[in-house]
């Protein structure tokens, strides 16, 4: 055998005259059963016409072609799906949606948990706390703005003060700023507790049993913001005072509360590699409540990593946090919001190593709304340390002072499909109008849509009116980036001295009159003060831009 007849038939498989020949006669549109039998049974015939004839239904020979067929279909329709799962307009599984959104770094949004602020109503403590007149208050319920009790501030204040440690008693905030144009001041309790500081309860909303939880509340930066779940810590409350007096439902004692169950679990990294992945498989946990802690030998919480936030841009090794911070990590949402962890590759972030601890809270996947009635009078027991060192009990009311409706559902695949290629096509800017029309999409699933128009230019453009011959001088109108439609409540309070029953009927007909006969719109409940007592006018009204 020549050394060229041996390497074509050693070369046979490669040969692309051979492959050629045999995809020659192939039928490529042959996927389902009919045609996939109709084809194999004309091969044959027109191959094999001498070695197979027999063409009965009967036939064991068709009964083998029929199988595989059917065989060639499935495998068929299987591929076709697959194929559709590799684009994102054709997609239907939602794990392949969400895994093409990260190909475009589109970050898909969980479930929103709904939180808020509950006002406390009452107080209560087991500590023999002494007033100013001498009386103790150990069991007795001070209400907030008690009509019936003229001290009522300074008991609620004393029995709050008796559970805050020494050196945050009220007026010496821990921390104080003003967010949303009113004073707020956090204070904290100097609780006996060696677990996590969070409060579970359970209400109706519509029909439904709800989870809620109340949670520590800290001043970050000039927001209000749930503190880190961490054992033994103590539990943070904030005072505010609009200005408008202690029936006002935003001035007062608040605490935090959330929608959902606080969760933990445990994991151990004992060969760490770049860019490791831990799956957690709870469902329904939310956008924005997971921790992530080292544990030490004894499983005590001793290291905290740094989450990097999932925003644009942003991700575990290009992001905006201090050089120094190396323990870091991302969190990945998986199908039916269940997350997971990615850390760095060990040059712009640590390997993680030794066991972890992460906590993370589960909530309701829906839009809740929660009324004022959903949640009254709720009861939460917190054991602190007295000033004597002895353990006492605090006893909190709770309620709502204002409608909950900040929850949100995770974003739907539809929502995905649409917003991941616009959003990628702002590359993390906002220049042109089409920027500002897609860019907020994806920011959070409650936006449905935005409309922008582009009203100036820089430079000379003729969006301008030249109103003289240099064209140095016209109108401009100024437009904002952003903006908020708000509704502003406004007291107006008269007082006035007398000395007899004349004056005070002048001052009816000359101004209290003229205020019931105007025509300002709203409620009218604001104070009118009349020597040392008040009694309710008419002067509240509101406006809106």
């Amino acid at each position: 055998m020549s050394s060229t007849d041996r390497q074509n038939r050693l070369l046979l498989a490669e040969d692309w005259q051979k492959i050629y020949q045999s995809f020659k006669y192939a039928d490529f549109k042959s996927y389902d059963f009919d045609n996939l039998r109709r084809t194999m049974i004309n091969y044959i015939r027109q191959n094999y016409p001498e070695d197979f004839n027999d063409y009965i239904e009967s036939s064991e020979y068709l009964a083998i072609i029929d199988m595989i067929a059917f065989l060639g279909q499935n495998l068929s329709y299987r591929t076709d799906l697959n194929a559709r799962e590799n684009y994102l307009e054709l997609a239907e599984r939602r794990e392949s949606v969400l895994r093409l959104a990260r190909l475009l770094s589109y970050n898909v949004t969980r479930n929103q948990a709904a939180n808020g602020f509950l006002k406390i109503t009452a107080v209560q403590t087991s500590e023999n706390v002494i007033d100013s007149n001498g009386n103790s208050l150990s069991g007795r319920s001070i209400l907030w703005n008690d009509n019936v009790n003229n001290d009522w501030f300074e008991h609620f204040v004393k029995i709050l003060n008796a559970a805050n440690n020494v050196s945050n008693q009220f007026g010496r905030p821990v921390n104080n700023q003003v967010i949303d144009g009113i004073p707020t001041e956090q204070y904290t309790f100097e609780t006996n507790n060696g677990g996590i500081p969070i409060y579970a309860f359970n209400r109706d909303v519509n029909g439904e049993s709800l989870d809620f939880e109340v949670v520590s509340t800290i001043i970050d930066n000039g927001e209000l913001k749930e503190a880190t779940p961490k054992p033994a810590d103590p539990l943070s409350y904030i005072y505010r005072d609009n200005g408008r007096g202690p029936g006002a439902s935003s001035t007062g004692f608040f605490m935090h509360f959330k929608q959902g169950r606080l969760q933990r679990g445990d994991f151990s990294v004992d060969f760490p590699v770049p860019n490791q992945k831990i799956d957690i498989d709870t469902t329904n946990i939310n956008n924005t409540d997971v921790w992530l802690f080292g544990l030490d030998s004894s499983s005590r919480e001793t290291t905290e990593w740094t989450k990097i936030d999932a925003v644009e841009g942003n991700n575990i090794v290009y992001n905006s946090i201090a050089k120094n911070i190396k323990n870091v990590f991302s969190v990945l949402t998986r199908a039916d919001d269940r997350i997971s962890l990615i850390f760095s590759d060990g040059v712009f972030g640590n390997l993680p190593t030794g066991t972890f601890r992460t906590y993370y809270r589960t909530s309701k996947n829906s839009d809740v709304v929660i009324l004022p009635n959903n949640i009254k009078d709720v009861q939460v027991t917190i054991p602190y340390i007295s000033s004597r060192g002895r353990t006492e009990t605090l006893v909190l009311t709770l309620s709502l002072q204002e409608t909950i409706s900040n929850s949100a559902s995770s974003e739907s695949t539809e929502s995905i499909k649409n917003n991941a290629s616009s959003t990628y096509y702002t590359q993390n800017r906002m220049v042109t109008g089409e920027d500002y029309n897609v860019g907020p999409l994806g920011v959070s699933q409650d936006i449905i849509k935005v409309k922008s128009l582009n009203r100036i230019a820089s430079g000379i453009s003729r969006n301008y009116d030249i109103l003289d011959a240099t064209g140095k001088y016209s109108s401009t109108n100024l437009f904002a980036t952003d903006g908020i439609l708000y509704k502003e409540y406004v007291d107006e309070v008269t007082s006035f001295d007398f000395t007899t029953r004349s004056d005070i009927l002048q001052t009816i007909f000359n101004k209290i009159t003229p205020l019931l006969q105007s025509k300002k719109k709203g409620d009218h409940t604001s104070p009118l003060l009349i020597g040392s007592r008040t009694f309710n006018s008419c002067s509240r009204y509101s406006t809106s831009p």
